[in-house]
């Protein structure tokens, strides 16, 4: 035992020794999770939780996975049922939006878990330091050990027994399944994603598990179904076993089925957002068709009839559908080849009644308006107009001056007749022939003897007005006189309507007198003609 002094240099190693072991045990501490000493109080928020017994102190903080801070201590809250902890984040993190929402995950199966925090509204109010993050932004989680315990015992000890048989199926598999496992992370991920989706709609997945329930009831009295539907099942299964070439084959060949099911996915998507305005346009026309649908389903029970009436024709289709394949390749081709010169020589008729389908359509409408006229007395009448002119009243060699018929007018001609209808001969208007009226055709026996007899119309007017006086009063009615010849009035009506109150044609108004331009021929390379020509359709 050495009774001399440490000199400096022993002194010098103890203390260094020391601080050495001092900067050991804080390394250690400060990696572990513990506070630094004599560092500033960082930034700090409490998370009320409803159930935290997997979480401990010093447990990860993330955001989008990065660590962002540490849980310093978990209490009881004020009211007694929740678990409020108190986390400390990083001073470049904090502070964080007033919208951030809380969840506790787990990092492995083994329970670690660790509090996940999604920030919200960047731009946004913050949350004060020290402040309290509202219940209604905190997420359920359901951690490992609740799931178990919903398992009853009988359950709980096939869970065991599976696990037992599973660690002896992966002995020395080990490094096998950890890269299995490695790879199954984008499924974790996307499983995550639709168990937040399922979340949302709890009820639905609620309704969804209840109506299983009812399914599995149903069940419950078809063992004999059930066990026939294991077997078949049993079978498949052993099908699939025998040709495990084939399946190995379709599983080598799916990367590349799901390479090209993402291009095409692809490929859909931009189809979506291409037609998605035309969709968005579609809906006004798809709005205005419901309607009509629903008037369709009055012909529901028609169509019924007319769909199972197809029953007998399905059965004859067997001896049908040879006869018809026969007639289309045997007779039909030579159908087909007769009706050619036959259609070149209707196309021709077709377009020309194309050509005078305003006039067609008029006559059809004139028809129905000819024949639905009614009289006072709700008796029928036909409307008819009927020319009259001097040629009602006499037979011409040739035709008059003011003749301006036209037996073949050019398609849309009566548009003119306000301002005069063309004619198809003009040749007349200067060189034919006049009518005169003859005033002295009422004395004329041929003539006054349609109406009145010799002796009569020799009578003087006063008697015969005398005579008319009478017979109105035996026949019981007002004479309207004075008294008018008949033949002589007769004469003035004709006068008046077929001739305008003139002797002559020669001073009767008529319409110019324009030629009609010629017609283009149908189907022809020929020059127009004062004719409508039409030719057969060229091949």
């Amino acid at each position: 035992m050495s009774k001399q002094a440490p000199s400096t240099g022993q002194l010098l190693v103890i203390v260094g020794f020391a601080l050495s072991c001092f900067g050991i045990l804080l390394f250690l501490w400060i990696t572990f999770g513990g506070p630094t000493p004599f560092k500033a109080k960082p930034y700090e928020i409490r998370v009320p939780f409803k159930e935290a017994t997997q979480l401990a102190e010093q447990s990860d903080v993330r955001i989008s996975g990065v660590s962002v801070g540490k849980v310093q201590a978990i209490d009881l809250a004020s009211n007694g049922e929740d678990a409020l902890a108190t986390i400390y984040l990083d001073d470049k993190y904090g502070p964080i939006p007033r919208g951030t929402r809380a969840i506790l995950r787990t990092k492995t199966l083994l329970g670690e878990t660790y509090v996940e925090l999604t920030p919200g509204d960047s731009d946004g109010p913050e949350l004060p330091d020290g402040a309290t993050l509202p219940a209604g932004q905190i997420a359920e989680s359901v951690q490992l050990d609740e799931i178990f315990r919903t398992f009853d015992a009988r359950t709980r000890a096939a869970f065991q027994e599976w696990q037992r048989q599973a660690a002896i199926a992966i002995e020395g598999q080990g490094e096998s399944f950890s890269m299995a496992l490695a790879e199954l992370e984008p499924t974790f991920r996307e499983f995550d994603r639709l168990f937040r989706v399922l979340d949302t709609q709890r009820l639905a997945v609620r309704q969804l598990f209840s109506n299983g329930a009812v399914t599995f009831r149903a069940l419950r009295g078809r063992e004999g179904q059930l066990a026939d539907l294991i077997q078949s099942s049993n079978a498949v299964f052993r099908t699939a076993a025998a040709r495990d070439r084939d399946v190995e084959a379709l599983f080598r060949a799916f990367p590349t089925f799901l390479d090209e099911s993402r291009l095409t996915f692809d490929r859909l998507r931009e189809f979506a957002v291409n037609t998605d305005p035309l969709m968005r346009q579609l809906v006004p026309a798809a709005e205005e068709l419901s309607p009509t649908l629903i008037s369709l389903s009055r012909f529901a029970p028609e169509a019924k009839g007319f769909f199972e009436g197809f029953g007998p024709v399905i059965r004859r289709a067997d001896t049908g559908f040879p006869a018809a394949r026969r007639f289309l390749r045997d007779d039909f081709p030579v159908l087909l080849r007769a009706l050619d010169p036959f259609l070149r020589n209707l196309n021709p008729v077709l377009k020309g009644l194309g050509l005078y389908r305003n006039e067609i359509t008029a006559a059809m409408a004139n028809v129905a308006a000819a024949t639905n006229s009614r009289l006072i007395s709700n008796a029928h009448a036909l409307r008819a107009i009927g020319p009259f002119g001097p040629e009602s009243l006499a037979a011409f060699q040739r035709r008059l001056t003011t003749n301006r018929n036209n037996a073949y007018p050019q398609p849309l001609a009566s548009k003119r007749l306000a301002s005069g209808l063309l004619s198809f001969d003009t040749r007349h208007c200067g060189s034919g022939a006049g009518a005169t009226l003859d005033p002295d055709t009422p004395s004329d026996p041929v003539f006054y003897e349609r109406l009145e007899t010799q002796a009569e119309h020799e009578e003087s007017i006063p008697d015969r007005e005398a005579k008319a006086k009478a017979k109105a009063e035996e026949e019981g009615r007002k004479y309207t006189g004075p008294f008018k010849v008949p033949a002589v009035e007769l004469f003035n009506l004709l006068k008046h309507y077929a001739m305008a109150d003139q002797d002559s044609t020669a001073t009767v108004p008529a319409p110019g007198c324009s030629q009609q331009a010629p017609f283009e021929p149908i189907f022809g390379a020929e020059p127009p003609t004062i004719y409508q020509h039409t030719y057969e359709q060229g091949g």
